[in-house]
């Protein structure tokens, strides 16, 4: 039996899931201890159960992804909302570190997935599947490159691609947090950490409670229009032939509108977009775990775990050793480090949300978040895209 769930429904059901992850990362300390996303922790028990009632026949359940993506667009609305043109200056070497850790992971996983696809006799060509294509660039990168002539004419490619993306997606999830939190323990002095956006004053001003109607409307009018700019910016751009993902559009609007609204000495008020913006990360990760399909990627197991444990090893050492290092110790560099694992083994989302349960844990890290973000969004897509393009004439296409 097939169960199509409609949008409504599958909102249900990844609220459902966040629940369950909750109170199974209080039964499981550990969960909670290493920061696991509680959507990562029930959506992987959940997407499993589901995947072995498919193979036994009783149960397909098919989600709506539709929200999945609305919601990915919020979350970005909400972090170019609090972009900061004053701010961004103190993630300038943060950032630079970041994007340097991106390139180096780029080429390790590229050299990881042509040595697994050439162990397993298989083609050479598909070490960008079992690479950067699916780790560093997600699902979305893989359909891309699937698509291409290379893609059409290796056999497999679209399957292993989306197979180590949805492996990625997985283990960003139950990697980074843990990373991330010893990183920030070792360091005994870890909670003495300050904010450099801190108030000034050394004290918050007063104002209404962040559940105010009154403070939650003019958020979400800018959040919207943020939305329907971007919309409007990318069909034009389509017209004329060009590409932007779609987040990109949003969260440069974003930027746009906080920072005029900054000059008009009218800020916008970024607790409350915080807000909205985790809610919508924290359901849009429970859809994507519910959505995963083990069932597709059986045949091709082997190889696919194989490759998934050395991409753990070679990005979490280019994560410890570059971007800790370089980044700072104590909490930023550990919250970089955690999100430069999660977003380059899995997707952004995945590292952003890793960053923020450190922050809950250890307090706010504006500035390894600023800069994790600042670099994954504008280089990722651009030297995944250049460094895939160099492996394939290297190994001879």
């Amino acid at each position: 039996m097939t169960l199509h769930l409609n949008v409504v429904w599958t909102i249900v059901a990844a609220l459902f899931a966040i629940e369950l992850g909750k109170r199974l990362n209080r039964l499981f300390v550990w969960f909670d201890r290493a920061s696991v996303p509680p959507s990562v922790t029930a959506g992987l028990l959940l997407s499993l159960i589901l995947a072995g009632l498919r193979a036994e026949g009783w149960l397909d359940v098919r989600f709506d992804t539709a929200p999945r993506d609305l919601l990915l667009l919020v979350f970005f609305s909400s972090l170019g909302l609090g972009a900061h043109l004053s701010r961004i200056a103190t993630a300038g070497r943060g950032a630079l570190v970041v994007c340097l850790g991106i390139v180096l992971v780029i080429v390790a996983q590229n050299v990881v997935g042509i040595a697994v696809a050439h162990a397993f006799g298989d083609s050479p060509l598909l070490g960008v599947f079992l690479g950067s294509a699916a780790y560093a660039g997600g699902h979305g990168t893989v359909v891309a490159w699937a698509s291409t002539p290379l893609g059409t004419s290796t056999p497999g490619a679209f399957e292993i691609g989306i197979g180590s993306a949805t492996l990625g997606l997985v283990f960003g999830g139950l990697v980074a947090g843990p990373v991330s939190v010893w990183l920030a323990t070792r360091d005994r002095f870890a909670a003495r950490h300050s904010t450099v956006f801190a108030d000034d004053e050394g004290h918050t001003p007063e104002r209404e409670s962040a559940f105010s109607t009154d403070r939650w409307l003019p958020c979400l009018l800018w959040m919207a229009l943020s939305l329907a700019v971007a919309q409007s910016l990318l069909e034009a751009a389509a017209g004329l032939d060009l590409k932007t993902p779609a987040f990109l559009a949003v969260l440069l609007i974003s930027v746009v509108i906080t920072n005029a609204a900054d000059l008009a000495k009218r800020p916008i008020d970024t607790e409350v977009t915080d807000l909205v913006g985790t809610v919508a990360l924290r359901v849009f990760l429970a859809i994507a775990m519910l959505s995963l399909n083990w069932g597709e990627l059986v045949a091709h197991l082997p190889m696919l775990l194989t490759a998934a444990a050395m991409q753990v090893v070679v990005t979490v050492a280019v994560a410890v050793l570059v971007v800790y290092t370089l980044f700072g110790r104590g909490p930023e560099g550990a919250a970089a480090t955690g999100g430069f694992i999660g977003m380059s083994l899995g997707a952004m989302p995945v590292g952003l949300a890793v960053m923020r349960r450190m922050n809950i844990r250890f307090g706010d890290t504006p500035r390894a978040l600023l800069a994790v973000t600042l670099a994954a969004s504008l280089f990722t897509d651009m030297a995944n895209a250049l460094g895939i393009t160099g492996f394939i004439r290297w190994i001879g296409m």
